[in-house]
């Protein structure tokens, strides 16, 4: 009886120790996370000044996620960002930069974040000959940079890479017109040229597509606005200038072409009265 009684309290007791050593294991709260953090940055920040990318990137990711609401975020989303940059990562590194402006409007570097989303996005951008998507995409980017920084520190850079880009999208409407007229389909062609003339005024592509265009309404036989054309060229004198071989060439095609287009009317009204007598 008396063992009896003792096992339990012996059973008990051993309950009772274990369940104090299990909880003096569990990790108590962080005494400092404030610390925590900046030590984290402290690490990711050597890392990043020694050009240790991979690691840097792992680290200061891991800081913009755990450590907001401290201060130092800014610094790590820029560095992230940066880091992204200079391994030529351009698609990360436009995303990066993205963040920053977007979570931290009131940071020194938004104008700098801004203008490297940009050129992050001219990196990306194809030649003519490729989908357009990305290129169309750049191009508004920096139209968007110019916009808000018409006198900022990279608004001559942001305007050379605009008128590239622009360059590009504007030979792809040309070649496709070109393309379109070899193939003998004017109309498409007339399409295409007016779009270039449209969309990019600008580009040094529209006295050529000026002159394309004359010829395709030439091939419609629509005389008077290929005329209307060639005029309009030749008022441009800044573009005309260097064209003046080619303008007088399409002149004296219009003029054959009209003349043929009039002889073989006079021709078909006088067959149609010899049959009618």
């Amino acid at each position: 009886m008396r063992i009896a009684k003792i096992l339990p309290a012996a059973v008990l007791a051993a309950v009772l120790l274990t369940s104090v050593g299990c909880s003096s294991t569990k990790p108590g709260p962080v005494a400092n996370p404030e610390k925590v953090c900046r030590d984290k940055f402290a690490d990711a920040k050597k890392d990043f000044d020694k050009k240790n990318d991979p690691e840097a990137q792992t680290k200061l990711r891991d800081i913009t996620v755990s450590c907001a609401g401290y201060d130092l975020v800014e610094d790590a989303q820029w560095m992230l960002a940066q880091s992204h940059d200079r391994t030529e990562q351009w698609l990360e590194a436009e995303t990066e930069y993205g963040i920053l402006v977007s979570n931290f409007e009131r940071s020194k570097h938004v104008e700098e974040a801004r203008w490297r989303m940009c050129r992050a996005a001219w990196q990306q951008a194809p030649s003519w000959d490729r989908d357009p998507s990305l290129t169309q995409k750049a191009a508004e980017k920096d139209r968007s940079y110019l916009v808000d920084y018409p006198a900022g520190k990279w608004a001559d850079s942001a305007r050379r890479d605009l008128d590239e880009l622009v360059a590009r999208l504007a030979e792809r409407r040309y070649e496709t017109a070109r393309l379109y007229q070899k193939m003998d389909e004017p109309l498409a062609a007339t399409i295409y040229y007016q779009l270039l003339l449209k969309e990019y005024p600008t580009s040094d592509k529209v006295g050529p597509a000026r002159l394309g265009l004359a010829r395709a309404y030439v091939d419609l036989e629509q005389f008077d606005r290929a005329a209307e054309t060639i005029d309009s060229l030749a008022l441009d004198s800044s573009r005309a200038a260097s064209l003046g071989g080619q303008i007088a060439k399409e002149r004296k095609r219009l003029e054959s072409a009209r003349k043929d287009f009039e002889a073989r009317r006079a021709r078909e009204a006088a067959e149609v009265k010899q049959g009618q007598l």
